[in-house]
């Protein structure tokens, strides 16, 4: 039987063991190491990165008589650390050992994956022990296996200890410290466990094959006929936090249900959408708290006649500052282009706008998206030998020509016939002097000797004329739609402009509801 006496006599040993361990701590900080939060244990710093061989001639140097320091790795036996390695040697008639807290010990992680996964393990590790505020308690924390075994990394796996170490290592890596992920995984756990206090039963990163994406697949056409399944669309979730199995559910409206009934009870499944931010947690796509969004400006801001980007800016309530940039994302004339939504002053892009979309917000059946594919690809090619009505024409020193393939003759043919129609519109805005050039449109020698001219000024390639000639054709057909839908219905423009803008923001009517924390 334990006795009063022999718990007495316990914490006096266990006190007499601090205070010496403090001792040791203490001593070594005096020498050149820097205090950290377990003194007792001890730990010490190592704000100068010297090495573990200069580590123990610090301790040999530091504590008179000791002649034999063991190094022992993180994990190994004697060493309660399992990501820094700890220094073990006899001092005052007992073993005495020392963790050197620095650059942790082990294997790195890729960068694409760390940043959503460690943040699951971080937040694993917070729901494990709310009370941790330092660095130091953190990495030991994360290195719990009941922490890190409930944490599943991109390859549907959970985490072993290796994996948990290679995350610690990545995320406690200088230059992450220095962008400040390491400050934000606090920051949104602890505010994030403040919302939702229940503690889910796996961590898991994102996958195309996870059961909850595979069942948002299959039930997707239930509620967006005619479309492509995009998971970021349906739910922009980096990272899923599971309280159990995936339910079956035959329509899109009843999964997207239960994921608002699983956020407001801290239960079933959650998807969180990750960015570096402010420490916030916020509802997204839920009933009754969605934004009243109401367009009362559309307009398309063009430039230069052979800039890549065409800006469609929005006004209206809870609008300010939105915008779709549309353009190719891969610098190929043969891409179709698409918007980008953003924010003026986020910290990110609110994620892509497909034309697809456009014909589901005009009524299924249309086929708007094929009159602008209609115009891209290889429109103009250099001229090398001149055949043809080019034989009476001689370049300039220095400087090729151009003329139309096949497939751009058609082209101009069709962008020289609605150019008006956006000309026209005051959905249409560009900057003085502009206008001038958009004239070359409507002649094709002018237009062709235009595209020469602008490649040689700029010292652009054959291949760089032609994606920006393809992408400027498709800017206008696209234009030239919103254009005709405005001059029939300016509300059904409205409509359409913001189902474009709340498809790119994954809030359109048919988005799921998840939690983002920035």
């Amino acid at each position: 039987m334990i006795t009063d006496w022999h718990r007495a006599i316990s914490q006096v040993h266990q006190l007499q063991e601090e205070t010496s361990n403090k001792k040791i701590h203490d001593q070594l900080v005096i020498a050149g190491m820097s205090k950290t939060s377990k003194a007792s244990e001890p730990r010490v710093g190592n704000p100068n990165k010297i090495s573990d061989a200069d580590f123990i001639k610090l301790i040999k140097s530091t504590f008179g008589g000791v002649d034999k320091v063991t190094k022992l790795a993180p994990g190994d036996t004697g060493n309660k650390s399992r990501t820094y390695n700890a220094f073990s040697f006899h001092f005052d008639g007992q073993m005495r050992t020392v963790v050197l807290a620095g650059q942790v010990q082990g294997r790195g992680s890729k960068a694409t994956e760390a940043q959503e996964v460690s943040w699951l393990l971080t937040l694993s590790a917070l729901y494990d022990d709310n009370t941790i505020n330092d660095d130091e308690a953190l990495k030991d924390a994360m290195m719990k296996p009941i922490v890190f075994t409930r944490v599943y990394g991109a390859n549907g796996n959970a985490l072993n200890e290796s994996g948990a170490l290679g995350l610690v290592q990545w995320l406690f890596d200088d230059k992450q410290i220095s962008k400040g992920w390491v400050t934000s995984h606090i920051g949104q756990s602890k505010a994030f466990i403040g919302k939702y206090k229940n503690t889910p039963a796996k961590f898991i990163k994102d996958r195309a094959n996870i059961p909850i994406v595979q069942l948002a697949k299959s039930v997707f056409s239930t509620s967006v006929p005619d479309q492509e399944f995009d998971k970021d669309k349906w739910n922009p979730a980096d990272v899923w936090l599971e309280y159990e199995d995936v339910p079956s559910f035959s329509t899109l409206p009843q999964l997207n249900n239960y994921l608002e009934d699983s956020i407001k009870g801290s239960k079933g499944i959650i998807g969180v959408s990750l960015k570096l931010g402010t420490n916030s947690v916020t509802r997204i796509n839920m009933k009754g708290e969605r934004p009243e969004y109401e367009v009362t400006n559309f307009d398309l801001k063009f430039g230069d006649l052979f800039a890549q980007n065409v800006p469609a800016e929005y006004e209206g309530t809870e609008l300010s500052g939105y915008s779709v940039t549309f353009r190719v994302f891969d610098a190929k004339a043969t891409s179709l282009i698409r918007g980008e939504a953003q924010k003026k002053k986020s910290l990110a892009a609110h994620g892509k706008v497909f034309l697809k979309y456009l014909d589901y917000l005009m009524g299924g059946k249309a086929r708007y998206v094929a009159t602008v594919e209609a115009v891209k690809g290889k429109l103009v090619e250099e001229v090398t030998k001149y055949t043809g009505s080019y034989n009476a024409r001689k370049p300039e020193k220095g400087r090729g020509m151009y003329r139309f393939t096949r497939t751009g003759e058609q082209a101009f043919i069709r962008i020289k016939r609605t150019w008006p129609l956006l000309r026209d519109s005051d959905i249409m805005e560009y900057g003085k002097g502009i206008q001038q050039n958009y004239n070359k449109l409507l002649d094709e020698k002018e237009f062709l000797d235009y595209v020469a001219e602008y490649a040689h000024k700029k010292k652009l390639k054959e291949v760089d004329m032609q994606t920006r000639v393809s992408v400027r054709f498709q800017t206008i057909r696209l234009g030239t739609l919103f254009a005709a839908i405005k001059k029939k219905s300016v509300d059904n423009l409205h409509r359409v402009a913001l189902g474009m803008l709340l498809y790119g923001k994954s809030e359109s009517s048919w988005s799921a509801p998840h939690v983002k924390a920035q």
